[in-house]
């Protein structure tokens, strides 16, 4: 992601070297309007979040005072980078000799470059964003959008058959949005309402697939798995040894992996009269030690791959 994130810098780079160079090349200002048509293009392509979402928007005054707004900032913009080529072949003593579509053909590579790095809804499908501007003014849609996706899975019956509440949870997190969906879920799930066993079954089983893990698609799965079976007992049981393989088969995943010392708390508040009271005395400690083997695991896959717990997932 940081290498993706560094070439779409440089293919945005693009986009402000076509008016400097036309600038240094003693071009008028004519051609202004034309670099305004590509710098509005590749807003729109790279951060549609700043334009009216629906025609309807579009349709109001302070729609369009918004993208008035945007367009009249680009003109700016695009007028002090012409003065500073100015200055810049002024300075140099010469002006280069070059076709005027040469510039004009600089900036616009950067819409296509910056399209083929970079999907702006699907990444904030996925809960990332180029910079905290974009994530203000993106993060509430995407965030309900999320929310009304996962309300028929909340709604299903707790004693609903397995295979049913399995296939639903595959329609619902087979999207590019998965990792933003299972957050909600799990945020939802913390809500102490109603057990929801089934759901945190399925989801549990889905996430500590090897295909969801292996790629990291999903990267924070199995924390998320982790957090949905909620300390109970039987769900635990269920996740803990698909973990164990899980980490051992793809030790470079375990940044997405529950926190060793959040295993090893909850092994030792097994202890007494702690959690796993439900379960069999004999159950309870073979569960307390896969916790612990779990939290070793998680810490030599760290150590062998160098790999620190991630950042919250925001990118500038």
């Amino acid at each position: 992601m940081r290498l993706q994130m560094q070439l779409l810098k440089g293919a945005n780079a693009l986009l402000y070297i076509g008016p400097l160079v036309a600038g240094m090349s003693g071009f008028g200002w004519g051609m202004v309007a034309s670099f305004t048509a590509i710098f509005v293009a590749w807003l729109i392509v790279l951060r549609p979040e700043q334009w009216p979402a629906t025609w309807g928007d579009w349709r109001t005054v302070a729609g369009i005072l918004s993208a008035l707004t945007i367009v009249l900032s680009q003109v700016a913009l695009i007028a002090v980078l012409f003065a500073i080529g100015r200055g810049i072949g002024a300075l140099a003593g010469f002006l280069p000799m070059i076709n005027p579509q040469v510039p004009l053909a600089i900036s616009f590579m950067a819409i296509p470059l910056g399209r083929m790095l970079w999907n702006a809804e699907e990444a904030a499908n996925r809960g990332i964003f180029l910079d905290e501007e974009a994530e203000a003014a993106s993060a509430p849609r995407v965030a309900a959008a999320a929310a009304s996706a996962i309300v028929p899975l909340l709604n299903m019956a707790d004693d609903a058959p397995d295979q049913t509440v399995a296939q639903a949870v595959e329609t619902v997190l087979n999207t590019t949005s998965a990792e933003l969906r299972l957050k909600t879920l799990a945020a939802a799930l913390a809500q102490p309402d109603r057990s929801h066993a089934a759901l945190r079954r399925a989801l549990i089983l889905w996430a500590s697939e090897p295909e969801i893990v292996a790629p990291g698609v999903v990267p924070h799965a199995m924390a998320l798995a982790y957090a949905i079976a909620d300390r109970n007992g039987d769900l635990l049981r269920l996740y803990v040894p698909r973990a164990l393989a899980l980490i051992a088969a793809f030790p470079d995943r375990a940044a997405g992996f529950p926190t060793p010392p959040s295993l090893r708390e909850l092994a030792e508040s097994g202890t007494g009269h702690g959690v796993f009271l439900d379960l069999p005395s004999h159950l309870r400690a073979d569960l307390q030690e896969g916790l612990r083997a779990l939290a070793v695991a998680i810490e030599k896959a760290q150590a062998t791959a160098g790999n620190a717990p991630e950042p919250a997932l925001r990118m500038g």
